[in-house]
């Protein structure tokens, strides 16, 4: 397939005559499509094909999550940990005679993403505020409150076979590292030495089993890291080669809320906090507090800019802490079933037709999900209208230059151009957002392939040559 010429195209219906004969190379003749492109500026639809039909979007679903988050939230919006101290504060010798309880706000942004890569700023942080409170000692141990969610802490038809991957890490109230950890795994100085891997931040929340070895075949090197279903036990094992850089693998542990309790305890007592208590979820502990006793507050970073991550990166918690936060917002229950309220009621306000999506989690990596590239188009376009556009807008990934579009359509009239979300899961691939035309016009698409058997590449490079077709769309006037 050839590349296009800028400004070959000149008429809507010579424009829609390419796009069809793109979608029906016989090298996709397994493959759904669905297609709408419409202009933001008059509405009139400049192609469509199968843009009523319901499609898996994979994390397309992240535009329906952000858009409705921003729209009933804010750009603004902060979330909110406290700190409450379950006991007096013997201000002689530094001891709070008690637990300290962290009560969950469901920040999603407590991670090395948001700290320029260190896990523990945030926790530092924290220990820094308790010492500059004359704490120095606790009579207890942190108590970590996730109530604010419920305990369903994994997405619906989200798959048992990797729910230890960090992708699909678990969710909870507290999140610590958007409930991950990674593993360094550096070569040995020897052939046949062992490898440890190396915690990344380093906890004892996790136990490891196994070793990798150094090996110095370069061409059969793989490193391997697999939490057991249900467990913190996680087995480790492969080859690297000795002349590799070291080797990153990422795990999820089980149970965020106690994950988040053990990293900031552990984080307070190499602070020189000292805790006579283990740390514990207060489902478990068995205390007596007075919630007025707030100590501090912590706040996250505003909504518009943890919405950057969420959709440049595809971030899958991010989406599904916000879809539970906009249920305890709606309802005071933050539980799936109550975020999907909300965001059914804000779809329908905008003229959303309730039979053109199927929103079951907040990321998209639920093979439940289905959305019709019409309704995605129509989101896109109410956001257009929005005096908040220009916040989601740039939080969206922007082709050639960031995100998960950085290295697509380089060197194209729709490089620093289009800004658009990706989707992938198996036999899946999306791609919607925006485009501007050669002439300055705006508009708004969507493309969705659904089972195809090819390599996800080709997929990939159709839907990068119509956006550049758009790109370099020019009105017959």
């Amino acid at each position: 397939m050839a590349p296009v010429s800028p400004h070959a195209l000149e008429s809507i219906p010579v424009l829609q005559a390419e796009l069809d004969t793109i979608f029906a190379d016989p090298a996709y003749q397994n493959a759904h499509w669905g297609v709408m492109v419409q202009s933001v500026e008059n509405g009139q639809i400049l192609y469509r094909r199968n843009a009523r039909k319901l499609f898996m979007p994979a994390s397309n679903m992240k535009l329906v999550t952000s858009t409705v988050a921003l729209t009933r939230l804010g750009s603004d919006h902060q979330f909110q940990t406290r700190f409450v101290a379950c006991g007096s504060i013997d201000a002689e010798n530094g001891t709070l005679a008690g637990d300290l309880l962290v009560l969950g706000g469901g920040d999603p942004s407590i991670s090395e993403r948001f700290k320029d890569g260190d896990a523990l700023a945030v926790f530092s942080a924290w220990a820094d505020s308790l010492r500059s409170l004359g704490i120095s000692a606790i009579d207890g141990g942190v108590v970590a409150d996730d109530d604010l969610f419920d305990d369903v802490h994994i997405g619906p038809g989200w798959a048992w076979d990797y729910l230890g991957a960090a992708y699909a890490a678990e969710i909870g109230a507290l999140l610590f590292n958007e409930g991950a950890l990674g593993l360094r795994f550096v070569p040995g100085d020897s052939v046949g030495d062992p490898v440890d891997p190396v915690v990344v931040p380093a906890t004892s929340y996790i136990t490891l089993h196994g070793q990798a070895v150094t090996t110095d075949d370069s061409t059969e090197v793989g490193v391997y890291a697999s939490r057991r279903p249900f467990s913190n036990d996680v087995d480790v094992g492969g080859e690297i080669w000795i002349g590799s850089d070291s080797i990153m693998r990422y795990v999820a542990p089980h149970n965020p809320t106690l994950f988040f309790a053990t990293v900031l305890q552990e984080t307070l007592e190499s602070r020189g906090i000292l805790l006579s208590d283990p740390p514990r979820d207060r489902d478990d502990a068995v205390m007596q507090c007075d919630l007025s006793t707030v100590l501090f507050v912590h706040r996250s970073p505003a909504l518009g800019d943890i919405l950057r991550p969420f959709l440049k990166e595809s971030q899958n918690q991010i989406g599904e802490m916000l879809l539970r936060y906009l249920g305890t917002v709606a309802t005071d229950s933050g539980s799936v079933a109550a975020g999907r309220r909300a965001v059914t009621q804000t779809l329908t306000s905008w003229g959303i037709p309730d039979d053109s999506y199927v929103y079951y989690d907040g990321s998209g990596l639920s093979r439940y999900n289905y959305l019709a590239p019409e309704a995605i188009v129509r989101i896109l376009r109410v956001m257009a209208r929005r005096p908040d556009f220009s916040v989601f807008y740039e939080a969206l990934p922007v082709a050639g230059v960031d995100g998960t579009l950085e290295r697509r359509m380089v060197g194209s009239r729709a490089a620093r151009n289009a800004h658009a979300k990706t989707g992938f899961i198996s036999n899946a691939r999306a791609l919607s957002g925006y485009v501007t035309t050669a002439d300055g016009e705006l508009l708004a698409f969507s493309i969705i392939a659904n089972n195809f058997d090819t390599p996800v590449r080709p997929v990939e490079y159709v839907q990068d040559l119509v956006v550049e077709r758009l790109a370099n769309f020019e009105r017959d006037r």
